[in-house]
């Protein structure tokens, strides 16, 4: 396990060896042989989710890229325009690791409170953040992540703002597995830079086992809207959090019978051309849009 350390101009790394018991995670099948099942793996708010205390954005990203690299996993992350300026280093790090980057808008600002026209400028100005980087590494895909998951609190905010990226050959990247990882993060980072290591082991635990648990939920909706298992996306932020845990979390989830497979691969479900139409005030996962659908507003195909 990793501690990350924050000096002054470099990225300090402290491993952590302990000498309990290894964590004991759930498991995703009780008995019998295992599944294979699929999932992509996805970060929000590159370079790094902001945070109450300070984020060393180099330490975050080299952890989550040096996790990715062991685990052969394909990952996208979905990038705020307005923090690229001072990390084009650390977002081609991204790309010269041969993951995709998306469109977060610019200001990572909710839908529901911004409006229809602003957000749609938002977008646009986090295109132009992040156009030159991407044409630089070859990425012609444009994907787009919205903010919190808010897709519009009404038909009226839905429509134009979809409309506007179906426009503009964007590829909304919805998730089916989102993780509330904003608490988790908090408990982290009361601890301290350096844990006390029985502390750091019981946050191991205990958010390793809420993603299991959310994946398993996920798994049960994806039968009651499906009644067939789906190809996952999985939704994570880019935060220290994430970043010193992610290879436990990756295992465990390899141990439930899971494959890593890219973007690209997971939208071959047609679960994400299935049409919805939620209208909550709190973001979730692309199945629970689509049990929570109103039916007299799911558009017609």
């Amino acid at each position: 396990m990793y501690v990350v350390l924050k000096g002054s101009k470099t990225v300090l790394l402290m491993v952590l060896i302990l000498t309990a018991a290894a964590p004991v995670f759930g498991q995703g099948e009780s008995s019998g042989k295992k599944i294979t099942r699929y999932m992509c793996v996805t970060f929000d708010e590159l370079p790094a989710a902001k945070s109450f205390d300070d984020v060393d954005r180099e330490a975050v990203t080299y952890l989550i890229l040096q996790t990715l690299k062991k685990h052969d996993v394909p990952a996208v992350g979905f990038v705020v325009g307005n923090q690229i300026e001072d990390s084009f280093d650390i977002l081609g790090e991204w790309l010269n690791n041969g993951h995709a980057l998306g469109n977060m808008t610019y200001s990572n600002q909710d839908l529901h409170e911004l409006g229809i026209e602003q957000f749609i400028l938002d977008i646009q100005a986090g295109e132009d953040a992040l156009r030159t980087m991407l044409e630089g590494f070859g990425q012609k895909k444009k994907y787009f992540r919205y903010p919190y998951l808010h897709y519009g609190d009404g038909a009226e905010a839905k429509k134009h703002v979809k409309l506007y990226l179906d426009e503009n050959d964007y590829i909304t990247v919805h998730a089916t597995i989102v993780i509330e990882d904003y608490l988790y993060n908090l408990t982290l980072e009361k601890m301290g830079k350096v844990p006390d290591s029985a502390e750091f082991e019981v946050l191991l635990n205990e958010y390793v086992n809420h993603v299991l648990d959310e994946i398993e939920r996920m798994e049960m909706i994806s039968q009651t809207v499906l009644d067939r298992p789906c190809r996952h996306i999985l939704r994570l932020k880019a935060n220290r959090l994430n970043a010193v845990y992610l290879d436990e979390m990756l295992t465990a989830i390899e141990d439930m019978g899971y494959v890593f497979i890219s973007l690209d691969e997971a939208l071959k479900d047609d679960l994400y051309d299935t049409l919805e139409a939620y209208f909550g005030a709190r973001g979730v996962s692309y199945l629970e849009m689509i049990q929570f659908s109103d039916p007299d507003h799911i558009p017609a195909e």
